[in-house]
């Protein structure tokens, strides 16, 4: 069997680097038991410093954290190495990218089966660690914890099923003696009562609370010795230096405790821990902190035979029961002497809470863990399909309910307010014609699949808001403020014509005769400014409402020329810019692309002119060689668009992109019935549930809202007016095609 292991790995020093290799070699050591199936492994180990680090042989690869790169090339060597499955050690902060979004790209790239280590498991995420969280428990065979706890919060906290966990406690070295006077012996330690806490040290360790516990148990047992063993953490060295280990050094003799209180400064190897660990009488677990899951030095110090006294976070919780060891509260140091002046004081019941916790040490040794973890996956993958299904796929599978809760939450008396500050609404930049006219679109859509009188009465006040918008001349101004005053400089034919678009759908497909009526006296009120329309997307806005127009009114000359007149200086436009390695309306692409292809079909199929679509299928191809990526969208970024005869900006990706993808590819589905169409339908869609660069869901599942935009290493967490309307029209526009409705965009 031949395995991929990805993660930290000696000699980078943190307890991850460690549980890897001891992994690693627990699987390896299996060879000696099961001579029939030869366990071969390869490390990709991640790096967090510009130099590396020097890896032994079995790393076959280093990751940089930050260079995307080095993910794709590993994705490479494993899809191409025959390798039985993958196993990923996850921590959020070892993996690049916000919350470490990049393991996405492993997670969705990987064809091999996956399985995943969690060595954090928090009740609360973040908005990227929860999207992290959805994309393992998506892409993976097997979410690998170390605790019942662990197991419980994602049941209970995230919706992760039980089959999808296995429990896999901790490994521990092999302690081979409970015998603390002759290990105390080889350490120089016979006068004394040794009390410990190691592993890298930070401020989040509460060590000064067992510091000052002492005073009290060092007078009536003076030989105390409370060692505290290991070296800063080096990102803590990075920011604060040794600020935290000279407050302690401080404290101890503030107390008069100097002299009881041993800093070994080291990063000391297994074999060194294991000696010093079997001379600890009592070890001390002072954290400050509940939400810790997993806690490796807990674990050996449990598997050690020490007496362990610890706060009541997560992983002491479980494994201290069953009189394994002593809780104590969150800082209380004077509770935390008088346990230790109760155990020195009754020896018996100090050897029996050892001899409880060293018997169950045996039982997680590392040689028992690794035939235990071979032998669950195993069974896993004799359960599961080896080939993994397509990302669209997989991310559509999870759609959620269509839901208007973020949409109730932007809105007012007035309209939807333009802009949010995370998910909340930012009543400073007031509303804009645009994100209106979108909302009566998007409710116009809804009301076709879900009727109620609720979405009958919110066309009424998104119509109520276009009339306050135009003008006298028939123009729709753009911005309006918060006080509901039209703002100065207000002119975008853009938003011009998505009104049009917007009045045109109603006209067509309102469900009350006065919506149509008053729709329809806009509509004819804005006709005169037509002849002044040259905005490209506001030509291509237009034309989708005149279309819908006539379909309601099938006879009226006047709008027909106008359509013909728009289409054909949509046509000019390509046919003056294009040219052998440029097919496009514009000398660059930049948002809400697809609109202008999308027109020319609109417009084509409706004048049955053939030009038009051969334009508009012209256009689409060379807008597909720009915009997909490991087949997947990659819409064109804001950063700078995509000039011609210059490269695109990959970020940032906005969801109207995908939006207007969407409905092209409905558009050509639903008119051509060619399922090449409605594949690449699923695909833009899928671009918001995750199947896009980053491989993460812009969807919020609190908030029923879209963030605002995908970066290179982050999503922007704002959640504004026109990302959840991408979002919504997208979702509405694609469930259409599902329900076969009559509606065409």
């Amino acid at each position: 069997m031949k395995i991929a292991v990805i993660g930290n790995y000696p000699p980078r020093k943190c307890g991850i680097a460690t549980y890897t290799e001891n992994f690693v070699n627990a699987l390896l050591n299996t060879n000696s038991s099961n001579s029939s199936s030869r366990i071969k492994i390869d490390v990709f180990a991640m790096t967090d410093r510009k130099k590396g680090y020097d890896y032994p042989k079995i790393v076959k690869k280093s990751v940089r954290q930050n260079h995307l790169e080095d993910y794709y090339d590993v994705v490479e060597i494993i899809n191409n190495g025959a390798y039985d499955y993958c196993h990923i050690q996850h921590e959020f902060g070892i993996f690049g990218g916000h919350s470490g979004l990049f393991v996405n790209i492993f997670l969705s790239q990987i064809k091999t089966p996956i399985f995943i280590t969690l060595h954090t498991v928090l009740k609360e995420l973040n908005f990227h660690q929860r999207q992290v969280l959805d994309t393992m428990s998506l892409f993976s065979y097997q979410l690998i914890v170390m605790s019942q706890m662990a197991k419980e919060i994602l049941m209970t906290n995230h919706g992760i099923s039980a089959e999808k966990i296995s429990i896999i406690p901790h490994g521990v070295p092999v302690f081979k003696s409970l015998n603390k006077i002759q290990a105390k012996e080889s350490i120089g330690w016979s006068d004394y009562t040794i009390l410990m806490t190691f592993g890298l040290i930070g401020r989040s360790k509460g060590i000064e609370t067992a510091i000052k516990a002492l005073p009290e148990a060092c007078k009536k047992y003076p030989n105390i010795r409370y060692v505290i063993l290991g070296k800063t953490h080096p990102h803590i060295i990075i920011h604060e230096g040794e600020s935290y280990r000279k407050l302690l050094v401080q404290l101890s003799k503030e107390l008069g405790v100097e002299k009881n209180v041993i800093f070994l400064d080291e990063y000391i190897n297994e074999k060194e821990i294991i000696q010093y660990l079997e001379a600890c009488d009592i070890y001390i677990t002072p954290y400050l902190n509940e939400a810790q899951i997993t806690s490796g030095t807990l674990t050996y110090a449990v598997s050690s035979g020490s007496a362990v006294v610890s706060t009541p976070y997560w992983h002491a919780i479980e494994l201290l029961a069953k009189d394994r060891g002593i809780l104590f509260n969150f800082k209380a140091h004077q509770e935390l002497g008088q346990i230790i002046i109760k155990l020195l004081d009754q020896p018996n019941k100090l050897k029996k809470i050892q001899e409880k916790a060293y018997a169950y040490g045996k039982s997680i040794s590392w040689p028992i863990m690794g035939n235990k973890s071979l032998e669950r996956f195993k069974e896993i993958l004799k359960k599961s399909p080896r080939e993994k299904r397509k990302i669209e796929d997989l991310v559509l599978d999870r759609t959620p309910q269509f839901s208007l809760d973020h949409f109730h939450t932007l809105s007012d008396s007035t309209g939807l307010l333009q802009h949010a500050n995370y998910s909340i609404p930012d009543y400073k930049n007031g509303y804009c014609t645009d994100d209106n006219a979108r909302a009566l679109l998007m409710i116009l859509k809804y009301n076709q699949q879900y009727k109620t009188t609720k979405s009958e009465l919110l066309i009424t006040k998104f119509l109520s808001f276009l009339h306050y918008m135009q003008l006298e001349n028939g123009f729709f101004v753009n911005m309006l403020s918060y006080s509901r005053k039209h703002l100065k400089n207000n002119i975008s034919e853009d938003s011009f014509g998505r009104a049009i678009w917007a009045l045109g759908y109603a006209i067509k497909f309102a469900p009350l005769e006065n919506q149509k009526t008053f729709a329809k006296e806009m509509f004819m009120k804005a006709i005169p400014y037509f002849e002044n329309l040259h905005d490209k997307r506001g030509l291509a806005n237009s034309i989708l409402g005149i279309v819908y127009y006539l379909k309601a009114f099938p006879y009226d000359e006047q709008l027909e020329k106008i359509l013909k007149n728009f289409l054909e200086e949509l046509y000019n436009s390509f046919v003056l810019v294009s040219d052998s390695n440029w097919k496009w309306f514009e000398d660059k692409i930049a948002y809400d692309n697809a609109i202008l292809p999308l027109a020319m079909l609109h417009g084509g199929t409706y004048l049955n002119q053939s030009k038009y679509s051969e334009i508009a299928f012209e256009s689409i191809r060379f807008l597909e060689q720009n915009i997909y990526q490991n087949n997947h969208l990659s819409v064109i970024g804001n950063g700078d668009w995509l000039k011609k005869g210059q490269n695109k900006s990959q970020f940032a990706q906005q969801p109207i992109d995908a939006m207007a993808m969407v409905l092209l590819y409905k558009f050509i589905y639903k008119t051509t019935g060619d399922l090449e169409f409605k594949s690449k339908l699923k695909i833009a869609f899928s671009w918001f549930l995750g199947n896009n660069d980053l491989y993460t869901s812009l969807y919020d599942k609190q908030t029923k809202g879209c963030v605002d935009g995908l970066y290179k290493d982050h999503v922007n967490l704002n959640q504004g007016a026109e990302s959840l309307l991408a979002w919504q029209i997208a979702f509405l526009s694609y469930k259409s095609v599902e329900m076969n409705l009559n509606e065409t965009a």
